[in-house]
């Protein structure tokens, strides 16, 4: 899933694990706001595992958000 966050564009989704769970992963990228600056990408790695593919959706929102409202200058 996609989404414009402030300054950042958002993807997130899930990988399946070899257990059957879900696991919730992020990137975030932030374009240059200058020709001096250059495209940042941030991949979250596995943040958390889940059985149920709805519940690792909604941890990789709140996680890419709260990351954002931190990394936001």
């Amino acid at each position: 899933m996609q989404f414009e966050y402030k300054a950042f564009h958002i993807d997130y989704r899930t990988r399946p694990a070899s257990d059957g769970h879900h696991v919730a992963r992020a990137r975030i990228t932030r374009g240059a706001r200058s020709d001096e600056d250059r495209v940042q990408t941030h991949d979250s790695g596995d943040i958390d595992s889940f059985v149920d593919e709805a519940d690792a959706i909604s941890c990789a929102k709140a996680w890419v958000i709260e990351w954002c409202n931190e990394n936001w200058k």
